[in-house]
């Protein structure tokens, strides 16, 4: 199944604190949203923001790892319900616009990104990184103005902006998968909105090239996986056909066996109870598929075929 332009885009926004990413969400949100295309923001600073209010003796200055890990899968859960709705809406109610829903965060390590990649592939949806890339002295700057402008409330802490701009990894898609479909913005200060248009454009055909390629990936993938099944069970029905005749051709060859007719009884009745047991010994290895997948796995089919006639001959 080939990519849409009704499928959903998860869009990673990612940059150090004071890069411009907030201003430039909210600015799609506001004036982005068209007939096709809806643009939705999910942030972590909000989540956060709300669980430190929710806690009488938290400082808002003070960063709280706790708090920290509670907003992320808090964030990914609240991704993962929207998603869901969208792809119910798209279903029962036949909504034609496209989500973009843009997660506003840091995203300073690879691993958080990763995390969202593989939530993007089990929801099947498009996704994408945003990178605001503003370096970090100019970053470093304009978040002192927070705190000159009385805007402590959105000011990162000196050590911990620090610690952050230390330890980013930016996006790379030559190295991680999740990295591949990436759009760097060097400059979002110019508000200039044909520019982000365009980089949205871009950047979501790069998401949706990327989900049409996971798709053909997985179709492959399920194409290889329902031949090899179709491959074992012609194994297993051949096996079981050989077996067959080579359980024919010892009862044949019993009955041909004056010395094995027990005293007493007609060959009739002997060939009556061989039968029984062929079809019996049949039906349990045709009830038993895992059985024989396993025999095979370090013998050959006659060898397989010929253990299990010595084994009917061996259960007289």
């Amino acid at each position: 199944m080939a990519a849409s332009s009704f499928d959903s885009i998860l869009v990673l926004v990612c940059g150090l604190p004071a890069a411009g990413k907030t201003t430039l969400v909210k600015q799609l949100v506001d004036n982005g949203n068209n007939e096709s295309r809806l643009y939705e923001r999910i942030s972590f600073d909000d989540l956060y923001d709300q669980m430190a209010a929710a806690d009488e003796d938290c400082k808002p200055s003070e960063f709280d790892p706790d708090k920290w890990k509670a907003s992320q899968q808090a964030m990914v859960l609240h991704v993962t319900t929207r998603l869901e709705q969208q792809s119910a809406s798209i279903r029962e109610n036949g909504t034609t616009q496209q989500l973009v829903l843009l997660v506003d965060d840091n995203f300073q390590y690879r691993s958080l990104r990763k995390r969202f990649f593989h939530l993007a592939v089990q929801l099947n949806c498009g996704f994408a990184v945003l990178y605001v890339n503003v370096g970090a002295d100019i970053c470093r700057e304009r978040n002192k103005a927070r705190g000159m402008n009385r805007n402590e409330d959105v000011r990162v802490p000196d050590e911990v902006f620090q610690r952050m701009a230390e330890v980013f990894e930016a996006p790379n898609g030559d190295q991680n998968p999740w990295d591949v479909s990436t759009r760097e913005l060097h400059d979002t200060s110019t508000g200039n909105g044909l520019d982000i248009e365009g980089s949205m454009n871009t950047l979501i055909k790069l998401a949706e090239c990327e989900l049409k390629r996971r798709r053909c990936l997985q179709f492959e993938r399920l194409n290889e996986e329902a031949q090899q099944c179709r491959d074992r069970l012609a194994t297993q029905q051949n096996v079981l056909h050989l077996v067959d005749l080579g359980l024919r051709q010892w009862v044949s060859a019993k009955l041909h066996d004056e010395t094995a007719l027990p005293s007493g009884m007609t060959k009739a009745h002997l060939a009556s109870q061989l039968n029984q047991r062929r079809k019996k010994i049949l039906a349990l290895i045709k009830g038993s598929p895992s059985d024989i997948a396993d025999l095979l796995d370090d013998k050959s089919i006659e060898e397989v075929v010929v253990s299990l006639v010595e084994r009917f001959g061996q259960q007289e």
